[in-house]
């Protein structure tokens, strides 16, 4: 993913205009592999402002597959905005 996915500049304004986005380490950031209850990596996770997550995905993109994901996490995010 660091090598493939992430440096490809689309992906990256796209995550910049509307994620905060936030790495963990296996191993090192053991404590939040457990409080997320992560199984795999990589694993995405969306979280809302209020830290609830709303939507989960496992396992290696290719850029353009990974904003489509992150697009529907994002309309997820929307409706239930717009619903609460």
């Amino acid at each position: 993913m660091e090598t493939g996915t992430f440096p490809n500049r689309d992906l990256q304004e796209y995550i910049e205009k509307y994620f905060v986005p936030v790495k963990y380490v296996s191993g090192i950031d053991s404590e939040q592999f457990s409080r997320y209850g992560i199984t795999a990596t990589p694993e995405f996770i969306v979280l809302d402002a209020a830290g609830a997550e709303i939507y989960r995905k496992i396992g290696y993109f290719e850029p353009s597959l990974l904003i489509e994901q992150l697009e529907k996490a994002r309309k997820k995010a929307v409706r239930k905005l717009i619903h609460n």
